[in-house]
């Protein structure tokens, strides 16, 4: 129960665990190149991007939007901000539009003087990368990290670690693990520590059951110690548009916005998320196939021998290798994976995981076969 503390870095950009950090599903080309097969042939569930995106009205935007790529971006995405602000139903200023949500991971605790910061591990690397280039080179900052692997221990580890804690970063749902905390525990926890900033990550809430009731993003905007970041990468497909965007309380966002460079929001990734907010049911209906399959997929991949399944609340799986008497570990099953045509995610790389863990994301039921089979084969 007691938190590992970890801290005192300076000079770790470029360092040995900073690269095993850095190290992220979806990099499908330089996954092909270290075994010579051809990138284009691969499916990927390293990477947890919707599969059924982008929508239709989201490509015509950035057909259109590519006649202004000569012209300057609005500042601060302003007219992103106000297609969000009307979605939510709150007021712009309590929205901050930016280049992915991981250009907030790195400004939010640059914008504010932590002195001992949370982690739930293992979760999305970025975190502790962005903690340890920016707020650790402070004198005496600290990271303490609680591992927790599913949501009632998640919660019981934050109870107990976050009462001298000044700021605590949760993702919700988690990733790698797809547990989700539930919107009224954590509200709780976060109305008993007003002294700690609560930075929860919703980049992949539009996948789990109920979004809008899962969200703390109103709840937000009434609180000065809690801030929601919110990604458009994952559910509509656009990557490598790279367009997030935080709520919070006016003060808040306002701190946030001060940080920020000007123009980080391009013209295209600013009209691709305003016709993302207005594509209809997509999401709805995306995050209901992914969820059917996800319940199969978790289903049959527990039935392969040796293999144990973290129950997902979203579009990815974490999955354990528990039988050690042939050897195998997740970096040898994803280069057999890779032979085959499939790339996963070794999850060896995230604190609080061992060579053990895999992850993969939850694609379209011809390609999930395609998983099933090649893991029956690897792990017969």
């Amino acid at each position: 129960m007691t938190a590992a503390i970890i801290g005192y870095w300076d000079g770790i950009t470029g360092s040995d665990e900073t690269d095993r950090l850095s190290e992220h599903g979806g990099n499908i080309k330089r996954l092909a190149e270290r075994l010579g097969i051809d990138g284009g042939e691969l499916v990927d569930f390293s990477s947890n991007i919707n599969p059924y995106g982008p929508p239709e009205n989201v490509m015509a935007a950035v057909r259109r939007a590519v006649e202004s790529i000569s012209e300057y971006p609005e500042q601060q995405a302003e007219s992103f901000v106000a297609a969000a602000a009307d979605a939510l139903r709150v007021d712009p200023e309590n929205i901050v539009a930016s280049n992915g949500s991981i250009e907030l991971i790195y400004i939010i605790p640059r914008a504010w003087d932590a002195r001992r910061t949370l982690l739930l591990v293992p979760s999305f690397t970025e975190y502790e990368i962005a903690l340890k280039k920016i707020a650790l080179k402070k004198t005496g900052a600290e990271i303490a990290y609680e591992k927790a692997l599913d949501a009632a221990t998640a919660l019981e580890r934050l109870e107990e670690a976050s009462r001298e804690t000044d700021m605590a970063i949760i993702g919700n749902p988690n990733n790698p693990c797809g547990y989700a905390i539930g919107r009224g525990d954590l509200l709780d926890l976060i109305d008993e520590r007003p002294g700690c900033l609560w930075v929860i990550d919703e980049a992949f809430i539009d996948f789990v059951e109920a979004p809008e009731r899962a969200t703390l993003a109103n709840d937000a905007i009434a609180r000065e110690n809690v801030v929601v970041l919110r990604s458009l990468t994952k559910m509509y497909g656009i990557a490598g548009l790279r367009l997030g965007y935080m709520i919070g309380s006016t003060a808040l966002a306002r701190k946030v916005r001060a940080e920020k460079h000007p123009w980080s929001v391009n013209n295209i990734a600013l009209e691709a998320g305003i016709a993302a907010l207005g594509a209809g049911d997509f999401a709805e209906s995306s995050a209901a196939s992914l969820a059917a399959e996800a319940r199969r997929l978790s289903l049959e991949i527990s039935g392969v021998a040796g293999l144990r399944v973290y129950e997902p609340s979203t579009n990815y799986i974490l999955v354990e290798i528990e039988d050690g008497e042939r050897s195998m570990t997740s970096a040898k099953l994803q280069v057999e994976m890779l032979r085959r045509g499939i790339a996963i995610r070794d999850c060896g790389s995230y604190t609080g995981l061992d060579e053990r863990y895999f992850r993969v994301a939850v694609k379209r039921p011809r390609d999930n076969d395609r998983l099933l089979a090649a893991l029956r084969v690897c792990l017969p």
